[in-house]
């Protein structure tokens, strides 16, 4: 036998009415407000739940109630309220102002007619009059809260409540929005090419900085100025063409030749000599890691070498290292 005196919500499925058992109203509320379709009727205080009650009941059992009963109900339209008696949505209700005109939510609880309210969009409670003021249309707004299960006092005095649904009042022609309209573009202009070409004033290279090359010209060459170049070939200095005949090495200790390449292994100054200046640079360009100090002009040897190791690598190629 199902007890009585607990908390219950009445439904209307297939006809016939139900009950919502098992536990705490606002967990049995929220679990009939999870099924698709649910409507309440707030003249007759009962949710209207399309689909079988055998489908319905398998839904409410995974959350844990039960759904009793199953009366066959004679008439599942509502009576309409009329106009003079308000009191028979009962004596909760909740003041809104909808386009300057003061209404009340009514039909339901008054926490669950609040929750309403408040998921409304744009609402905003004033405090000095105690009213909800809703924006937007009286219409939308009046199906909003009856699709909450609770209704509108006094929305049918607005001129302005939009027509129902059922009504299939057509949209609006959809018109384009103008599209911008661009600028023509400008005339053209032949470009102009009479002016004269600025030409900056001649100065030798920075990067003349090989001792075994000639200095470079310290006046321009004569095609600087010109606009179109000559058939005439530049007069540029040229590297020889074929190297220098290395001196003779001397087996000296003091070293042979004029030629010398300054190096430091370990901090220590040291120069190679004894032979052209090309070889002795391809020799010590063998040796890993080395690396040229354009500031000093000398080549730094890694610190893990040693004098005795670099010196063999030189004497090997015939030529002598001493201390510079």
């Amino acid at each position: 036998m199902a007890d009585f005196n607990k908390d219950r919500i009445r439904v209307h499925i297939e006809g016939k009415e139900f009950s919502v058992v098992g536990g705490s109203f606002q967990n049995m509320l929220a679990a009939v407000k999870q099924i698709n379709g649910r409507r309440f009727v707030g003249a007759l205080k009962v949710w209207q739940l399309p689909g079988k009650a055998e489908d319905i009941k398998n839904q409410l059992a995974i959350s844990g109630f039960q759904l009793e009963g199953g009366t066959p109900v004679a008439d599942e339209t509502p009576a309409q309220p009329s106009a003079a008696a308000p009191a028979s949505f009962g004596n909760d209700r909740i003041r809104v102002t909808v386009q300057g005109h003061q209404l009340a939510v009514v039909g339901g609880g008054f926490r669950e007619m609040l929750d309403a309210v408040k998921n409304l969009p744009g609402r905003r409670f004033d405090s000095d009059s105690k009213m909800w003021e809703i924006p937007g249309d009286a219409g939308i707004i009046k199906n909003l809260i009856e699709t909450a299960g609770f209704q509108l006092e006094g929305a049918d005095k607005i001129a302005s409540v939009s027509p129902p649904a059922s009504q299939n009042t057509s949209p609006p022609a959809y018109t384009s929005p103008p599209m911008p309209q661009s600028p023509p573009p400008p005339a053209y202009e032949e470009p102009d090419f009479s002016d004269d070409v600025d030409i900056p004033a001649y100065e030798p290279p920075d990067w003349w900085d090989d001792g075994n090359m000639p200095a470079p010209p310290m006046n321009p060459p004569d095609w600087w100025e010109e606009e179109e170049p000559t058939d005439t070939p530049v007069d540029y200095p040229m590297r020889p063409s074929s190297p220098a005949r290395p001196a003779p090495r001397s087996t000296d200790s003091s070293g042979g030749g004029d030629d010398q390449i300054r190096i430091r292994i370990g901090g220590i100054p040291m120069v190679v000599t004894g032979g052209s200046f090309q070889a002795m640079l391809g020799v010590i360009k063998d040796i890993p890691g080395r690396r040229f100090h354009s500031g000093d002009k000398v080549w730094d040897i890694p610190e893990d070498s040693t004098i005795d190791s670099v010196q063999q690598v030189v004497n090997a190629k015939g030529f002598i290292l001493k201390r510079g």
